[in-house]
């Protein structure tokens, strides 16, 4: 029983890593430009301000001095279908809707860049982006409650840089990535189910069902649960780099790495017990059985149980370590008269988010929570149109492999491959000033659940309905 402690509070906090879909909260909206050519090209445009985002290199370009400033707006939804038993213990079925259709952004995605030439090789600018973000709520009372309720993430990104005219054809450019990282979390935890198997374990035979049974009590599972909140947040700095290549005077080459972002989170978890007390759980009688077998063996029940519940359902801090992954993105330019043509091919290293490692305030044992994440990719085709000096026209589609496979994938997990469909359009309104406008259309494919927690053995099954994400973007450009 001395592991309890351990195992209780883990419960909670080990469930913020897989309610992270990796794919599923990276944004790719780093320009307005570029959304509306389905993020085709960015590496190596030098028509849209906001692709320095990406690639630094690409500073002094679009804009010789000037400020671009923006935002997207999105909304996603999806709908799961599918049922929560409790396996590892008494087999009944968990009660509660098919929650979690709906969801959003919190706030409006950043599109913002500040360029200046200082001369006609050098080239500084700041940019602003969130290149991590998702708000997922759901009904407090649905059947993968235990999994998740709320899931918000937050990832902005102010990133300095600057470029260099190496030869005529070349340039080639650096930036520092200044990261804001924040989450909120909650799930409920099935207390009664965990403290059920650890007694099992303990004593090798299940001691609580029984004198549940001749008390005519309730069994365990789902008794004593207790909601879970966890808040974390933490500032870090990394670094990009990037170049574009003219190979013709049509024909343009682009090439930018963001490196890994390694961050240790701290926050605060905070926990409130569901309809019970302590004093309901330490007279229950279904542990009448229990407390004579730690009795026999020289425990107490008060010691090694109660105590460790108290602990466990109450207020702590926590430590959260974890590293966000690198991404190579390249992409080709080709104009040919009025017209664009681009191309996109972005690899992202997710398999290397392969482990959280959770440490706690008070005396609980490090957690180091295993997660089976795979690379992803992104390829992208899109057009530009130039119709008349003030209008221009574009689209684009994009497909992006999920980071979660359906073998891994957790109940709180409706990303899959992606699809994008989208468009958009340019106005000069005069000299100095330009509209950019892009919308689209995000689909992924149904994604199949089979959750086991192998704290309680509670499985959840199911499948995730395609995801539907749509946005639209606007912004405005000013040459100073």
């Amino acid at each position: 029983m001395g592991r309890l402690l351990g195992t209780l509070v883990s419960a909670a906090l080990v469930g913020v890593s897989p309610a992270w879909a990796a794919g599923g909260f990276s944004l790719p909206f780093d320009s307005v430009g570029a959304s509306g050519m389905g993020f085709a090209g960015v590496d190596a445009a030098d028509y849209d301000p906001g692709a320095a985002v990406r690639n630094p290199a690409l500073h002094g370009l679009a804009l010789e001095s000037g400020l671009a400033t923006g935002a997207h707006f999105a909304h996603l939804s999806t709908q799961f279908e599918g049922v929560a038993v409790r396996e590892g213990t008494d087999g009944s079925t968990i009660s509660g809707g098919n929650s979690g259709r709906s969801g959003r952004v919190d706030a409006p995605i950043p599109d913002w860049t500040w360029t200046r030439r200082m001369s006609d090789r050098f080239a500084v600018g700041v940019t602003l982006a969130a290149p991590y973000g998702t708000s997922q709520h759901r009904d407090a009372d649905w059947k993968g409650r235990y999994n998740a309720i709320d899931t918000v993430i937050r990832g902005i990104e102010l990133t300095p840089g600057a470029a260099w005219q190496v030869t005529p054809r070349l340039r080639v450019g650096v930036g520092a990535r200044l990261h804001w990282f924040d989450f909120e979390y909650s799930n409920d935890v099935d207390l009664g189910a965990i403290v059920q198997r650890e007694v099992e374990a303990r004593a090798g035979a299940d001691l609580a069902t029984p004198a549940c049974a001749l008390a005519g009590e309730e069994t365990l599972p789902g008794k004593y649960d207790f909601r879970h909140r966890a808040e974390a947040s933490r500032f870090t700095a990394a670094w990009q780099a990037g170049l574009r290549m003219a190979l013709t005077d049509q024909v343009a080459v682009g090439l930018s790495y963001l490196s890994p972002i390694e961050h240790g989170l701290h926050g605060d978890a905070t926990r409130q017990r569901l309809g019970w007390t302590l004093e309901d759980f330490e007279n229950d009688p279904c542990f009448s059985t229990t407390r004579v077998a730690l009795l026999a063996t020289g425990g107490s029940f008060e010691e090694e149980v109660v105590a460790l519940v108290r602990a466990a359902t109450s207020d702590t801090g926590f430590g959260l370590t974890l590293t966000l992954p690198e991404t190579l993105s390249s992409g080709v330019a080709w104009t040919v008269d009025r017209w664009t043509f681009a191309s996109s091919l972005r690899w992202t290293r997710w398999s290397r988010f392969d482990e959280v490692i959770i440490r706690f305030d008070n005396a609980t044992p490090t957690v180091r929570s295993q997660l089976e994440f795979q690379d992803a990719y992104l390829v992208a085709l899109g057009m530009r149109y130039q119709l008349n000096e003030r209008w221009t026209l574009s689209a684009g589609v994009a497909g992006e492999s999920a980071a979660v496979s359906d073998e891994n994938r957790s109940a709180t997990s409706a990303d899959a491959g992606r699809l994008y469909l989208t468009g958009g359009f340019s106005w000069v309104v005069n000299e100095r000033r330009t509209v950019d406008f892009s919308t689209g259309v995000l689909r992924s494919r149904g994604g199949e659940v089979d959750d086991v927690d192998p704290m309680t053995g509670n499985r959840v099954t199911g499948r995730y309905q395609p995801l539907t994400l749509l946005w639209f973007g606007v912004r405005m450009r000013w040459r100073l």
